[in-house]
C-alpha cells in the first residue's frame, strides 16, 4: 500500500479529507511542519498539500513527490488566497488542481485538476471542494497521471491581508457582500468594522431588497 502524508491546517475541511482517505490508504496527517523530519524517516510515496501557506522546503520536495493543491483558473490565480481574491474578482466558477511544487509557487505541472463553485460562504465551498480533493488525491495515488506544463496567461495574486470591510472605499452593496463571504469560514478572520470602543465582526450575509443581512458579533476592541 502507498503511504502518503497529508499536510494541512486543521479544519472541518481538512479533517473531511484525511477521514476519506484514511479509509483506503496509509494516511498520516499533519497540520504542523513535523511533517519534514517525519518525511525523512517513513518516505512516503507522496505528499499533499491541501490547505498550506508555509513554503515548502527544496530539501523536501526535490526528493519526494509533493503536490500541492490550488484553487484557481491556472496559470491565472497563481499565489495567496485564491479563493478570496477570485471571490473579491467576481469568479463564481474555478477550478481546484493538484500540481507539482516547484521553487515558484504554484508554477508547476498540473497532475489533474477538477471544477469547483465559488458560491456561498468559504466553508460552504471548502466542504464542497474536499470531495473534489479527495477525487484529485486518488487520481494521483492511483492513476499517477503525467504531470503538464500550465498554459495561458500568468496572473499572481497577493495574499489578502486585510479584514475590514470597505465601507469607505465602495457605494456598491455587492462588493460588501463578497467581502464578507469571503472571510465567513472556519480558520478565517470574519469581516468587521470598528466603532468607538468596540469591533463588529460579520457573518452569514445574504443579499436582500436593498442591502445586506448579516449576522453580528460585537465584541470590545482588545478582546
Amino acid at each position: 500500500m502507498k503511504k502518503i502524508f497529508l499536510v494541512s491546517k486543521q479544519s472541518m475541511w481538512s479533517d473531511i479529507i484525511y477521514s476519506n482517505l484514511k479509509r483506503e490508504f496509509d494516511c498520516t496527517y499533519f497540520f504542523d511542519t513535523s511533517y519534514k523530519s517525519a518525511a525523512h524517516e517513513q518516505n512516503p510515496d507522496w505528499i499533499f498539500f491541501p490547505h498550506w501557506s508555509e513554503i515548502i522546503p527544496e530539501s523536501i520536495y526535490t526528493k519526494f513527490k509533493c503536490i500541492v493543491i490550488h484553487p484557481s483558473n491556472l496559470p491565472k490565480g497563481r499565489g495567496g488566497t485564491p479563493l478570496q481574491n477570485q471571490i473579491l474578482d467576481g469568479v463564481t466558477e474555478t477550478r481546484v488542481n493538484a500540481i507539482k511544487v516547484e521553487k515558484n509557487i504554484d508554477s508547476g505541472d498540473v497532475y489533474c485538476s477538477l471544477p469547483i463553485t465559488l458560491q456561498g460562504t468559504i466553508t460552504d465551498i471548502w466542504i464542497s471542494m474536499a470531495d473534489r480533493i479527495c477525487q484529485l488525491i486518488r487520481k494521483c495515488i492511483i492513476e499517477d497521471p503525467t504531470p503538464k506544463k500550465q498554459v495561458g496567461e500568468i496572473q499572481i495574486y497577493k495574499r489578502n491581508k486585510n479584514n475590514v470591510l470597505p465601507l469607505d472605499t465602495t457605494t456598491d452593496i455587492i462588493d460588501i457582500y463578497k467581502f464578507i463571504q469571503m472571510l465567513d469560514g472556519e480558520t478565517y478572520p470574519n469581516a468587521f468594522i470598528k466603532i468607538g470602543n468596540f469591533r463588529l465582526e460579520f457573518s452569514r450575509s445574504k443579499i436582500i431588497e436593498n442591502g445586506i443581512l448579516s449576522d453580528v458579533i460585537i465584541r470590545r476592541k482588545n478582546e
